[in-house]
């Protein structure tokens, strides 16, 4: 399961430093996006299992610093750099909404109650085997990158423009069979909604637009968004899978088209779309009050 932390900058398509004090909110996982009805438990244990198998235990580990540094990032190019006190106060707001124990929990329990017992044994049958092991540190690492978004991107143009077409025919099939286009897209507008619906719990009444509002105001804009993602998650994906080869790729694309990848991608998607819009709009109630925010 791989998680991009990173979104197409600043504000290419003019969505402001929302966007990019999301960066680290586009975990996008390499697997689908579907809504999931509910289902039979599993036991807290083989959910936790699971999650760190499947990476995204240790991914949710640096999301934290991911935001900090995307707001940090997106205050510098808004205007002047903050000065310590408002640099401290961004940085604990970011912590304390994308805390590591706190994402994990709202993890652990949607994925013990949706995650379908019947496909338990396929999961851990990929986690625990050679490639699946590979695929998964892969991850990891690309999660771990603390480089600013332009490198990577960067690198991963170069990597898909010097690669063979049939290595690159790979790569655009593990992001077709992951639907990460798409989840990227909706977590980016249920993310700036999200810390919309914080700022709107603490500034005066009608101060600003609602989330309602706001949501629908990016929607708009996805014609623009759109073509940015998907070259966003074609380079990283690029970088992020430059360790496997090419049967190792294939074997990756036939587990995330089979059920029991369609339905942990169901799952997981779930799981990243509600752990971040509460993040999120927890950060939106952390960075109001002393700022003085304006909407």
């Amino acid at each position: 399961m791989l998680t991009l932390q990173r979104c197409a900058g600043p504000t290419p398509q003019g969505l402001g430093w929302w966007v990019a004090g999301a960066r680290a909110l586009m975990l996008v996982l390499l697997l689908g996006a579907a809504t999931l009805p509910a289902r039979a438990q599993i036991d807290p244990g083989s959910a936790e299992r699971l999650l760190r198998k499947s990476g995204l235990w240790a991914q949710l580990e640096g999301i934290a610093e991911q935001v900090r540094q995307g707001l940090k990032e997106a205050a510098a190019q808004g205007g002047p750099a903050p000065g310590p006190a408002e640099s401290e106060r961004l940085d604990a707001a970011a912590r304390a909404a994308y805390a590591a124990q706190r994402l994990r929990g709202v993890a652990l329990r949607l994925v013990t109650q949706e995650l379908q017992p019947q496909h338990l044994g396929a999961l851990f049958a990929w986690y625990d085997a050679p490639t699946g092991v590979l695929m998964t540190r892969l991850e990891e690492r690309s999660a771990a990158d603390a480089r600013e978004s332009d490198v990577v991107m960067a690198e991963g143009l170069a990597l898909l423009q010097a690669m063979s077409p049939a290595r690159r025919e790979q790569i655009e099939a593990v992001v077709q069979a992951s639907g990460s286009v798409d989840t990227a897209v909706a977590m980016t507008l249920n993310t700036v909604a999200g810390v919309r619906q914080g700022l709107s719990g603490v500034l005066p009444p009608g101060a600003g637009p609602t989330p309602e509002a706001t949501r629908a105001l990016l929607a708009e804009q996805l014609p623009r968004l759109r073509p940015a993602f998907e070259q966003l998650v074609r380079a990283v994906s690029a970088v992020a899978y430059a360790g496997a080869d090419e049967a190792q790729l294939a074997a990756y694309v036939v587990f995330l088209r089979s059920p029991a990848g369609q339905h942990l991608s169901d799952v997981m998607n779930r799981v990243l779309d509600e752990a971040f819009l509460d993040a999120a709009t927890e950060l939106g109630r952390r960075l109001a009050p002393a700022a003085g925010v304006s909407a």
